[in-house]
């Protein structure tokens, strides 16, 4: 299977906007169970406006 140039360069965007979004959502998860009481080491802990940064990234990522 060949790709051209113009079929690659549709595709790079979209596969970046993929691994952000699984970034965000992976961000976002974590920072919810933190809220819940469980504590994953490799999350840093985040407070009440950074989880709405992430939140509106997150939407606006998706949109």
């Amino acid at each position: 299977m060949k790709l051209i140039a113009q079929q690659l360069l549709s595709v790079i965007p979209a596969v970046i906007l993929r691994v952000l979004s699984y970034g965000l959502l992976i961000l976002l998860t974590g920072a919810i169970l933190q809220r819940f009481g469980v504590r994953i080491p490799s999350v840093p802990t985040i407070d009440v406006t950074q989880l709405a940064y992430l939140c509106g990234a997150w939407w606006l990522c998706n949109r």
